[in-house]
This record gives C-alpha cells, structure tokens and sequence, in this order.
C-alpha cells in the first residue's frame, strides 16, 4: 500500500478552471468557488481548500489540494484519476517524493503512458 501524502498537487497541460472545476464536481460532492482572480482559482472541496493556479510553471497550471481527504494516497493516484478523465499532459510527483540520486522523482502522464521524468 502506498504512502499517503499530506497534500496532493499535480501539474497540468494548458488546463483551464472551468474543466477542473467540472472535473472536481465529477469526484466530490460539494465544490464552491471561494476566489477567483485571472490566474488563480480557490475552491472549497468537501471541506478541503483546492487551489488552481495557471501557468504556474510555463504552460503547466497547478491544481493543489492542501490537505489530503482525497480519495488519493499520493499525488500519482490523483494525476492518473486527472489524466484519464481530462486526456491532458500530467506532471506529478512519484509515488515517493523522496528526491534521490537513483532516478527521477517526477512522472509525466501523456496518451495514457507513464514515463519517469527529470524536471527541474
């Protein structure tokens, strides 16, 4: 079983609130808008706070659960969940973020695949 991550946060291709936010209501029962400013959105999730910020890394906009009540254990399950339901690019931390000498601690998840990636 894999560790549970206190926080989840996956990084999306050319992602746009209103798909996320379509897609959050398709997972949790209750998603209110709480902010919205021309680069971000904040919502509140079945209590959880979301925070979705565009080009937060070039084009990669990142959807942030601050606390962990997803039905996820770590940021991979979640990028796996978003990427099939959206078919966008997904950049995710493995599931050990632990950075370490012996390989990548980054997946992409791109056409259905899962490749280790080198980010920086």
């Amino acid at each position: 079983m894999s560790e549970r991550f206190p926080d989840i946060e996956v990084y999306l291709l050319k992602a746009e609130a209103a798909e996320i936010h379509n897609w959050l209501s398709s997972q949790f029962s209750q998603v209110e808008e709480q902010k919205n400013s021309a680069r971000s959105v904040q919502w509140l999730v079945d209590g959880m706070e979301v925070l979705f910020t565009l080009n937060s890394n070039k084009n990669f906009a990142s959807l942030w659960f601050k606390e962990n009540k997803t039905p996820w254990n770590n940021d991979l399950e979640c990028g796996r969940a978003v990427h099939a339901a959206l078919e966008k690019e997904v950049r995710c931390s493995n599931a050990t973020w632990q950075e370490t000498d012996e390989g990548p601690a980054w997946t992409k998840l791109i056409r259905g695949e899962e490749k280790d990636l080198d980010w920086d």
